[in-house]
């Protein structure tokens, strides 16, 4: 997305009040725009088809999820909006129905704006998002996650490059391409080519795949590495390095 263009949404939810809150949260980003909001029903798809959002904001039960996220593979493969399912309800089994219907995110009502801004931007970049809460009971409650062919994560992440370790991170911190593209100072399609490596080298088959088993391996909460931080510090010019006997006070 370039910086003239603006993120399309829709909102999908039965009670009028909850969309023009929404509605009014969203409207102040400078690079979303609200171009629908319904209920749920036949209505909001045929609106979703109609107006092909890149995110849609839903509380709904998984079928109505289900038909939503199959808009993609309609009209342009590929092209179809991301389904955030924003709802009150934080039950385990509404979590994991909605992912297998499709959905790429999930939030609960209480969300602070600003957690709702950065999940639709997330899911317009093909990133997933959960919020905190949820992504925690998902981590500590399943196993979703053997290591390929017996290996450790340690291994498997091992066989990452240091810029991939910090694509990674990225991910596990719940970072979108173009946030990582930023922080890292590497274009967007560079930032899309070291996911699909760090993909293919832990053999996994989802960026939320490759989210959960780095922070499971604690590597979004790891310092970074010495040499990182040297980088960071200016080092001393030879001339002005202290003598020998106030190093050694160090």
């Amino acid at each position: 997305m370039d910086e003239f263009s603006t993120l399309e949404v829709m909102l999908v939810d039965n009670e009028d009040l909850v969309r023009r809150g929404f509605r009014q949260a969203i409207g102040e980003a400078p690079d979303i725009t609200v171009v629908a909001d319904t209920r749920v029903g036949e209505e909001a798809l045929r609106m979703a088809e109609l107006r092909r959002p890149q995110v849609v904001l839903v509380d709904a039960e998984c079928e109505f999820i289900r038909k939503l996220a199959q808009l993609s593979e309609t009209a342009v493969p590929g092209v179809g909006p991301g389904v955030i399912v924003l709802t009150s309800n934080a039950l385990d089994s509404h979590l994991l129905g909605s992912l297998k219907a499709g959905a790429r995110g999930f939030l609960l009502k209480s969300a602070s704006q600003d957690e709702l801004i950065s999940a639709v931007r997330a899911v317009a970049d093909g990133a997933a998002f959960l919020c905190p809460t949820m992504t925690r009971r998902l981590i500590d409650r399943f196993e979703i996650l053997p290591p390929p062919h017996e290996r450790s994560h340690a291994v498997a992440l091992a066989s990452l490059s240091g810029r991939e370790t910090q694509v990674l991170r990225g991910i596990a911190m719940g970072r979108s391409n173009q946030e990582i593209a930023h922080d890292l100072h590497v274009t967007l399609a560079t930032v899309k080519s070291h996911v699909s490596r760090i993909l293919a080298k832990l053999e996994l088959p989802n960026r939320m795949h490759a989210a959960l088993m780095a922070q499971r391996s604690g590597l979004a909460h790891l310092p970074q590495p010495p040499r990182a931080k040297q980088a960071a510090a200016a080092p001393c010019p030879p001339a002005a390095r202290p003598e020998p006997a106030v190093r050694r006070a160090w």
